[in-house]
């Protein structure tokens, strides 16, 4: 069995007699605590952001004939998600100047893995005897413990060059700026859940020696990351 988010910073002893103390009252521990979280279960064995972007890597590029916009967006319909991708470069494009909350609220692929994220966390702190009651030391310190093990996302765009398209992509990860998820330091925040948004790529067959190459735009599913949680490991 592996510990909760919070079970790893609860469970040992050393840890919480160095927790900031919200009140009178002193939470009592639990022994174990089973983890709440549901592990994300990849359809595909590509992991995000594993594409190589080199453009030496690839060997045929579509011709101005074969990038006309209006055909394209026909052809990936309705997958075609603006807030995740985006035909010419946006603005900003290379810098995360969206806030966690801003950028969740945009994209409901994004808002259903937060707002779970969040609530196992405070069911956790529940289990571990924390925020009930109406202890006001026990609830402080329960958001405490919830605003530390958070993990939040940030994004910039990607320019992934010719051979796809729309050929600048929304990368989110978790925030590396944010270097801990746990007093004391030692956790960090991990990928947990990604989801896929489909693209096309400029894809190439070789055909008859006469003919030569047969290349058409295909679409395929492009891995984002659409959560992350504070890991033990």
């Amino acid at each position: 069995k592996k510990d909760s988010i919070l079970g790893c910073l609860w469970g040992n002893a050393a840890v919480r007699s160095r927790l900031p103390r919200f009140g009178s009252a002193t939470p009592k521990p639990v022994a174990e605590v089973e983890s709440a979280w549901i592990r994300m279960r990849a359809s595909s064995a590509v992991r995000p952001y594993s594409l190589s972007l080199n453009k030496d890597h690839y060997h045929y590029f579509p011709g101005a004939q074969h990038l006309n916009p209006r055909r394209l967006q026909k052809l990936l319909g309705s997958n075609f998600d603006p807030f995740w991708m985006a035909v010419d470069p946006p603005d900003g494009a290379g810098r995360g100047n969206e806030s966690h909350a801003d950028l969740v609220s945009r994209s409901p692929r994004l808002t259903e893995p937060a707002n779970r994220y969040q609530k196992k966390l405070r069911h956790e702190a529940e289990r571990l005897g924390l925020g009930a009651g109406g202890d006001g030391g026990k609830e402080a310190l329960a958001r405490w413990l919830v605003k530390v093990a958070s993990c939040p996302l940030t994004s910039a765009w990607k320019d992934l060059g010719p051979v796809f398209w729309p050929r600048w992509v929304r990368h989110t990860d978790c925030d590396r700026a944010k270097r801990g998820c746990s007093w004391p330091m030692g956790m960090t925040c991990q990928r947990d859940r990604w989801t896929h948004i489909n693209l096309l790529v400029w894809h190439c067959l070789a055909a008859r020696p006469a003919v030569g190459k047969h290349c058409t735009w295909r679409q395929i599913p492009y891995p984002v990351v659409t959560g992350c949680k504070c890991s033990c490991q």
